[in-house]
């Protein structure tokens, strides 16, 4: 059984998925993700789509619903017990899964770890007591959680894996006719429809604004992450008046486009940043998860180049920082300072070699193996 409860991690489990079937051909794998573990044959229980949200207002809004699918999950770990459970980020449920597994004897792997070494130490205690191996994708988390006393083993990045060129950015920029002397404008929103509602617009304004600053023609793209609809994203597009292109996917080869984009502080900043793509990093959510968040964290930075770096490389813009005006201000001033493109992607560089992430699903693959004894 394996459960991921967003767009990135339903990425890193389709390809953990693939890894798991090369090894051992005629795996049954079922539980909780998108389109990606879909497509890599895992039976989906519930859908990623009804999982996607993030902070403390947001799944407060959403309890019932939640504790419904909690409960789906709970009854079929014991009316169907699988060899073993992996779990993948999403910590406010996936923790609370793993101890159920463990009472009923089924072991745990946990994937793309929680990051408790920003916020939330306090969870270490129920991860030592449920969890049978951690998979660090990060170098240091490895010894964070040896710290801990929990068992752990550094697998690589898998975005590194993802980052390889294959051909597709030449053709995306074929696709759209990208040659020519315009700006490409990179707007990177998240994954979770309620990220969208409440960052979608402000990023349209700034961008609307940006295209007022420059010279010459400006074009703007929007990757559309598979837990997000295409009807929402066109209602608040139309909203705000701008002409933006909605890619289905294809997050990686806008940034690699863009000449600036303005992204949601998550998994596509870390992509943009070991692509060597200029952003300025963002996020806002509800005054409560704000205001309960910041007093968790125990780093002074959010998003993952600066956390990985340990110094401010990207803007990071938070809350009521989230303004039309800042945003546009930083991503005007990121196209003047070569640089401060330079420092961004000798950084890059250095932490693309520090998470040695080539062939990293399939390292996590065998380790999987490993655990459940198969």
């Amino acid at each position: 059984m394996i459960i991921a409860g967003e767009a990135s991690g339903d990425m890193y489990g389709g390809r953990l998925v693939r890894s798991l079937k090369e090894i051992v051909p005629d795996l049954t794998v079922y539980g909780v993700g998108g389109d990606a573990m879909a497509e890599a044959g895992v039976d989906l229980v519930v859908d990623i789509k009804d999982l996607s949200v993030m902070g403390i207002a947001e799944v407060l809004a959403r309890i019932v619903p939640l504790l419904k699918i909690r409960k789906k999950l709970v009854s079929k770990l014991k009316t169907d017990p699988p060899d073993g459970l992996i779990l993948i980020d999403f910590p406010g449920m996936n923790i609370n899964l793993a101890g159920k597994a463990k009472a009923l004897g089924i072991p745990v792997v946990y994937y793309v770890a929680p990051k408790l070494w920003v916020s939330r130490k306090g969870r270490i205690k129920k991860i030592r007591e449920s969890v049978d191996m951690i998979l660090a994708i990060f170098p240091f988390e490895e010894n964070f959680y040896l710290s801990q006393g929990v068992p752990v083993k550094y697998v690589g990045n898998p975005i590194v894996d993802f980052l390889k060129d294959d051909g597709s950015f030449k053709q995306f920029r074929e696709r759209y006719s990208i040659n020519g002397p315009e700006t490409i404008i990179g707007i990177l929103p998240g994954s979770r429809p309620a990220e969208i509602q409440r960052m979608l617009p402000v990023f349209l304004q700034a961008a609307r604004l940006i295209s007022l600053e420059l010279d010459g023609p400006v074009r703007f793209f929007l990757p559309r992450a598979s837990t997000v609809s295409v009807d929402m994203l066109d209602r608040i597009i139309k909203e705000n008046g701008l002409d933006v292109t909605i890619t289905n996917g294809e997050s990686r080869a806008v940034l690699q486009a863009a000449d600036v984009s303005i992204v949601a502080s998550g998994t596509a900043t870390l992509e943009a940043f070991l692509l060597g793509a200029l952003q300025v990093v963002a996020y806002k959510t509800s005054w409560l998860t704000y205001s309960l968040g910041m007093r968790l964290l125990n780093v002074p930075r959010v998003s993952l180049p600066n956390l990985l770096t340990g110094r401010d490389v990207v803007t990071e813009l938070l809350q009521h920082k989230v303004i039309p005006e800042r945003l546009a201000r930083e991503s005007l001033g990121l196209l003047a300072r070569e640089d401060v493109r330079r420092v961004y992607l000798e950084a890059g560089r250095e932490v693309m070699i520090s998470l040695k992430g080539e062939g990293a699903s399939s390292q996590a693959a065998e380790a999987v193996l490993e655990t459940f004894s198969f």
